[in-house]
Parts: C-alpha cells; sequence; structure tokens
C-alpha cells in the first residue's frame, strides 16, 4: 500500500516521517499540491515583471545603526495575511530568492526576504559578500533577523502570525526562532547543519525538515534529531530526499539545484505553512 504522505510523483524512495508527541502520523500530510509546474523564474537569472496580483515593496529595518533592506512582496487585494521570513543561503538575495519569495506570495503569503548585507553595499551575489557573513559572529545576524521578523508580524496587512522558513546557512538562524518561539509559529528547514539535537528538541513550535539523503553533513544528525523530539514531544516533520548528496535548493544548477526535489519541498512547505499558520490560499 502506498505511503499515504508521499505525494503522486515524489522520487523512488522518498521517506516522509512525522512526530507529534511520542506518535508517529500518516496520512495527515497529503500533498495538495502535487503536479505545480516549477516557476520558470526559478530557473532564470533575469527577473520577469511583476506579477500584476502582487505588490512589492523595498522595506528596511534597523539594528544600532546599521540599516538593512528587505524586498516585501504580498498579494495585491484580500485580507490580512500569515507572513513568511524567508532566509536565504549565505549569497543572500538574488533573482532565484526572489522569485521563490513572490511563488509564496502568489499562494497568499505576506513575505520578507531580509538582504543582511546591504549595510555594506556590496554587489550582489559577491564572493565578498558570501565571505563577509562569514565572519560576522552569528549572534549579530539574529539579531538582524529578529528585527525583520518583528517588521513583518507588525506589518499591517500581516494577520500577526508568521513563520521562519531557512534554506542551508539561513537554516539554523530559522531554527533559532523555533527554539527562541517568541515570535514565530512555525519554521521550516531546508538541508543545513543545526545546532545540537538537544538544542533542537528544546523547539517550541512545529518544524518541518528537508533532508538530502547523501548530504555527508547534514544526514548524520537526522537521526538525533529526531529522537530527541520524539523524546521530547515536539511537534515536528521530516522529508528526507533520496539519491542526493548535498543542498538541492539553490540558485545555480551548477551548485546542486534539484528542480523535481525542490518543487515537492515546496509543495510540502505550503501544506505544512497552511495547517500552522492558517493562512496562504
Amino acid at each position: 500500500m502506498p505511503d499515504p504522505m508521499i505525494p503522486p510523483g515524489a522520487p523512488a524512495g522518498t521517506t516522509a516521517r512525522s512526530g507529534i508527541g511520542r506518535r508517529a502520523l500518516f496520512g495527515a500530510a497529503v500533498s495538495i499540491f502535487a503536479g505545480l509546474p516549477i516557476a520558470t523564474a526559478l530557473a532564470q537569472e533575469s527577473e520577469p515583471p511583476l506579477d500584476p496580483r502582487l505588490a512589492a515593496d523595498t522595506v528596511t529595518f534597523q539594528v544600532r545603526k546599521s540599516i538593512f533592506k528587505g524586498l516585501l512582496v504580498r498579494p495585491r487585494v484580500g485580507p490580512k495575511r500569515a507572513g513568511i521570513l524567508l532566509i536565504p543561503d549565505q549569497r543572500g538575495p538574488s533573482p532565484y530568492w526572489r522569485a521563490l519569495a513572490r511563488r509564496f506570495a502568489m499562494d497568499g503569503f505576506i513575505v520578507l526576504l531580509p538582504d543582511l548585507l546591504a549595510p555594506f553595499n556590496l554587489p550582489e551575489g559577491s564572493e565578498e559578500g558570501m565571505n563577509l557573513m562569514g565572519r560576522i559572529i552569528p549572534a549579530e545576524h539574529q539579531l538582524a533577523l529578529d528585527a525583520a521578523a518583528d517588521l513583518l508580524v507588525k506589518h499591517p496587512e500581516c494577520n500577526g502570525s508568521i513563520a521562519v522558513v531557512g534554506y542551508t546557512w539561513g537554516g539554523p538562524y530559522a531554527a533559532q526562532f523555533a527554539i527562541a518561539g517568541t515570535r514565530v509559529k512555525a519554521v521550516v528547514v531546508h538541508h543545513a547543519t543545526m545546532p545540537s539535537p538537544d538544542k533542537v528538541a528544546t523547539a517550541k513550535v512545529p518544524m518541518l525538515f528537508h533532508w538530502a539523503e547523501n548530504d555527508p553533513r547534514t544526514a548524520p544528525q537526522i537521526e538525533a534529531i529526531e529522537k530527541r523530539m520524539i523524546g521530547a514531544a515536539r511537534v515536528f516533520e521530516t522529508w528526507i530526499y533520496p539519491g542526493l548528496s548535498g543542498p538541492f535548493i539553490v540558485d545555480t544548477p551548477s551548485r546542486g539545484r534539484d528542480d523535481r526535489a525542490a518543487d515537492l519541498a515546496y509543495e510540502r512547505t505550503v501544506f505544512f505553512l497552511r495547517r500552522h499558520l492558517g493562512g496562504g490560499g
């Protein structure tokens, strides 16, 4: 009998696990979005015009004397929306991540994509910027992301219910929001090296994990995190993508992007967020 948690079209061997407290759930996360096409913009470096159904603005937020910027995109009409703080990888915003923010907005969310390199006026995607991000202590990044989350949750078009979605470098910062539990109602982590399993198991909001099966940096932690999360009676879901050996949601195919796996992860993420935020759509 097929596993009802795995949407039609999933790669052979796709593994899904979830936990609420100490019992496994099966059939709770059937994807209703299977078959969505990959947005063409996600595979291109050039950016298409903004869909007329969306509104987008550049917003600013301040930490001490540093002024940061972010892209805020949301549906142009409708009620207040649940929010997503979208944390990209260490390279920062690019056409790929902006297209992904627009895709989430088309699914009914108000999305903030922060640019943590904005105070330094560096070229987008530069190696210098990536190296600089690595030299800044994590606590400083977290302060900036906290300020971004505060801006989002207080935005007049946000209903006050937000989640954080983090990719690779952004994943541990997303996890910190779950551990703190003060600003967000759900967290999604994509193929990221986590804090210790014991620390992750202190998460105070539901978490969704996307893992590459054979990634030597992240695969060894999967089982330990699951055991600690179950033992601590935490709400979480795990998806493991077979045959993949590294980050599969990145801005270029040359860095290992797998569009099919990325699309499945997107569908599962939207399903998870709609369940826990009650927004979108």
